[in-house]
């Protein structure tokens, strides 16, 4: 197994390291809201440049490093030492940057993650590629997804230097949504169409409606990002509502091959079924949100804690759930191939996930009820202050069962990465 800087592995575990320690960055700058003492500002930016670059796009790259190392069935691989390096020191630099509100060094940073974005690309694409259900279809898709990241890094630099006072606010909205709408929730989307039928070993029920969902959903994403930047309501919820109809489609179809399947279970395949019950959520909570900006004043006040909720509604519910499974199957596979034996592979990749899907309802429970948490404390403002002991009381709650699914996680990360094969000769670098 080729390990070391710049492996699939190292991607991987540095991931999670940015995800581990911006999520309390995170849970910090929550707590801090809701007891009225809120973080400096710089700290929120650092928080989601660290979370989004250095964590899910560098574990998105090394998710898809792993797919093609595995399909390449024990063959050597190069290592990717450079681009490791660059993300990393660009996640850093943007942090900094946010940090200590220089742009200079924020316009660097974003300057060397533009650059990686071809690189990155082409790995993410030969890692989607290896999936059996991939298609002409899926070209285009993450084409488009990829473009959207692209974009988003373009803008933050406009962002960053200014160099637009004039139209900041239409250019913030076309970074913010690009990024996060037209990248991220689309590329975890697809992915999840691709992954979760290998998982259930079971075909996705209707191909027609697959299809159908990867010419639609960017279709309803263009619709929605338009509506932002015209500032037009019924925009957004006419291409709010194809979206949400779409993903029921694709929802429907994934569950009936669930079904099929016999309804089998792992920690992979219960936190992408979860992650899609989010992903619906958090959509019906946007177009609830666009109907209440349709009253003047609104019906329900909305102030920066509904934001911070329904913003990570999104992000510990359907990115972290899904960054969760695709660890939750790659890293006993990737693991398996120190063993050199293909009669001792099957077992100790076996003993690897079984530690994987150990305590999964656990796992599934605390990051689903945790995110859940947050929802109800920023639904619990409507009727009482921010000091109320039933508010209080939720958000510790919640964080605490946060907390704990990111700690159960990464002690399963460090005993499957320290579980050595036994009885084999262990394959060297």
């Amino acid at each position: 197994m080729s390990r070391g800087l710049g492996s699939p592995l190292s991607f991987l575990l540095t991931g999670w390291t940015w995800l581990l320690l911006t999520s309390l960055l995170g849970l910090a700058t929550f707590l801090g809201i809701v007891r009225g003492a809120p973080l400096p500002p710089g700290l929120r930016l650092l928080h989601v440049h660290g979370a989004l670059i250095g964590g899910l796009i560098q574990m998105m790259t090394g998710l898809a490093l792993a797919a093609v190392d595995l399909a390449a069935h024990g063959t050597v691989r190069p290592k990717h030492r450079l681009l490791f390096i660059s993300m990393n020191l660009a996640a850093l630099g943007l942090a900094a940057g946010a940090w200590m509100h220089d742009s200079n060094l924020t316009i660097g940073a974003g300057l060397v993650l533009t650059a990686l974005c071809v690189p990155m690309a082409r790995h993410m694409m030969m890692g989607l590629r290896t999936s059996s259900g991939w298609s002409p279809l899926s070209m285009f898709f993450f084409g488009i997804t990829l473009t959207g990241l692209f974009g988003s890094l373009v803008l933050g630099e406009f962002i960053a230097g200014s160099w637009f006072p004039t139209w900041h606010g239409i250019v913030r909205l076309g970074h913010l949504h690009s990024g996060l709408l037209l990248f991220l929730t689309l590329a975890t989307v697809g992915t999840i169409q691709l992954a979760l039928p290998p998982l259930l070993n079971r075909p996705l029920r209707s191909a027609g409606l697959e299809q159908a969902v990867l010419l639609l959903l960017p279709a309803c994403a263009a619709g929605l990002i338009t509506g932002f930047l015209l500032s037009s309501v019924p925009i957004q919820l006419v291409a709010g509502g194809g979206l949400l109809l779409t993903l029921g489609l694709c929802s429907v179809n994934l569950l009936r091959t669930w079904n099929q399947a016999g309804q089998p279970g792992s920690a992979a395949t219960d936190h992408l079924m979860i992650a899609l019950c989010f992903l619906l959520i958090m959509t019906g909570i946007g177009m609830a949100v666009g109907i209440n900006v349709l009253w003047t004043p609104p019906a329900m006040p909305y102030g920066t804690l509904h934001l911070v909720a329904y913003t990570h509604t999104a992000f510990l519910g359907l990115f972290l759930q899904v960054s969760v499974a695709g660890l939750s199957c790659t890293l006993p596979a990737l693991l398996a191939q120190r063993v050199t034996s293909r009669k001792k592979h099957a077992a100790y990749r076996e003993n690897l996930s079984h530690i994987m899907n150990r305590w999964r309802a656990l796992q599934v429970s605390t990051l689903s009820f945790g995110t859940l948490g947050l929802v109800l404390v920023a639904s619990l403002t409507w009727n009482l202050p921010l000091s109320s002991t039933w508010i209080q009381a939720v958000a510790w709650s919640s964080l605490g069962l946060l907390l704990l699914h990111l700690i159960l996680v990464t002690m399963k990360i460090t005993q499957v990465v320290g579980t050595a094969p036994t009885g084999d000769r262990a394959a060297t670098d």
